[in-house]
């Protein structure tokens, strides 16, 4: 499938010289102040307290526009994920000071910078830089699944009930009730690779300018292996998102599974669909660090297959040695959601793993050659990102030692000593294999920004709705 020869009438490139040079990404207190001070300025633009997140942090919307449509913009739904809490300050200035902008676009914006800042803060030592593989998955967190924002919304199917949202999402779930949104942009980033995009319904329109949009930034766009093997692809790097339904389906004829033991709620899409069928949401996946190698389709004298193979095995034999570590020292680890993920996370990725090897070998697309992207990104980008729960799981040790006994201490520093002789040793062979580089934040908030404004600028002038 291609996308249409008719591109969209505009392409908002005037982004590039409005976007500031950022040289660090913002904190909680950070984005709260500018947002404050912001309102205070523009009297069109709308500050206010939502409610408090688990932690009692308060959570604040800032809305601008008075178009007869409704979009919901919310940054940071997993916390190590700051790009689009950027890109969310980059646009609320813009639409206060742009009346063209602002009046070309028939929209109220009711924008949420940072929907989980208790996780958010926990990321902050990597905002200031070095921006490198190490200090970022260091100094890395992710919020546990069944506190995600993304991951709590209310659902019900065939029998199976979910209503336990985290506080966040109650936030949300009232915005959407309220707003009944046409347009939910969910801000989201990974760490290395290329970008990608998720769309709810195919814009073919949108495809060609969204492909070639990374291009303009020196970003590569991701040709490796697809988030998920069994994703539904609408065209090259944009996905279908997938939703609660397709994951119900998808392990409800599953004997090895439980689905109460594998389920949680849906996401935001499927709570907005609820309320508004016309609903459609973005989320553009972009990376911190790109290797050119992540676009090269040159094909390799491997089957698919037997890289997918080596590449699983290499992930595997990774997470035994955090497994070792993490069953070494489970009676000391505090109970926080840090260490609850840094440890649950390891049987979450052994079961994929599991998944994704059954696929490769009884799968006939996988006997076509693989492309130097595929052979990449199965070898070290998702290596990699393991090496960030790995993280997590240091970061929870050194926590226990803080209050540890002298014998727990011991035992805790010689585990320790070991994680960090895999972690090094890991992250010095995809050191030595990629040529990595680190990209400017303004060019990921550039090309974020501009692919909601083509969205937004596609929606309300299609001539189907």
């Amino acid at each position: 499938m291609t996308g249409s020869p008719s591109a969209p009438a505009r392409t908002f490139e005037w982004v590039d010289g409005a976007i500031p040079r950022y040289e660090s990404f913002f904190t909680v207190d950070e984005h709260r102040d500018r947002d404050r001070a912001l309102a205070a300025e523009h009297d069109l633009l709308e500050y206010d307290e939502r409610g408090e997140s688990a932690n009692g942090e308060t959570l604040w919307t800032v809305t601008v526009g008075d178009g007869d449509r409704s979009a919901l913009l919310f940054g940071a739904p997993h916390p190590n994920e700051p790009i689009g809490s950027m890109t969310i300050d980059f646009l609320l200035h813009e639409l206060a000071t742009n009346d063209e902008l602002r009046g070309s676009l028939d929209y109220e914006f009711v924008c949420l910078p940072v929907v989980d800042p208790d996780g958010v803060r926990l990321n902050e030592g990597w905002f200031d830089g070095p921006f490198t593989l190490s200090n970022y998955a260091q100094n890395f967190y992710r919020t546990p699944p069944d506190e995600q924002v993304e991951a709590t919304f209310p659902v019900e199917r065939e029998g199976y009930v979910f209503d336990d949202p985290a506080p966040e999402t109650r936030v949300l779930m009232d915005l959407i009730e309220t707003r009944r949104p046409e347009f939910v942009y969910s801000f989201h980033n990974a760490a290395f690779g290329g970008c990608y995009y998720y769309l709810t319904e195919p814009l073919e329109r949108l495809y060609d300018v969204l492909s070639s949009l990374p291009g303009e930034y020196d970003v590569p766009l991701h040709r490796g292996e697809p988030e998920w093997f069994a994703m539904e692809a609408f065209d090259d790097a944009v996905y279908r998102l997938p939703t609660f339904a397709d994951r119900f389906d998808d392990i409800r004829d599953r004997d090895d599974v439980n689905p109460e033991a594998a389920l949680l709620g849906g996401n935001s899409y499927d709570y907005a669909d609820r309320f508004n069928e016309d609903v459609v949401e973005l989320v553009v996946e972009l990376p911190y660090f790109r290797d050119p190698q992540i676009q090269d389709q040159t094909e390799l004298e491997r089957p698919r297959a037997d890289v997918i193979r080596d590449g699983v095995r290499k992930r595997q034999t990774l997470l035994e040695e955090m497994r070792d570590g993490a069953d070494a020292v489970a009676e000391h680890l505090p109970e926080t959601p840090m260490a609850r993920e840094a440890t649950g996370a390891i049987p979450h990725f052994e079961n994929e793993l599991e998944s994704k090897l059954e696929w490769a070998e009884s799968t006939a697309e996988t006997d076509r050659p693989a492309t130097v992207a595929q052979r990449v990104d199965e070898h070290f980008l998702r290596q990699y990102h393991l090496l960030t729960y790995l993280g997590m799981l240091l970061r929870s040790i050194d926590r226990a030692a803080m209050s540890a006994d002298e014998g727990a201490r011991e035992t805790l520093a010689e585990t320790k000593a070991a994680l960090e002789d895999v972690f090094f040793e890991r992250l010095e062979d995809i050191r030595a294999r990629l040529d990595y580089e680190t990209i400017p934040i303004w060019k990921l908030v550039a090309i974020q920004a501009r692919a909601g404004l083509l969205c937004l600028d596609y929606l309300q002038n299609r001539p189907d709705r």
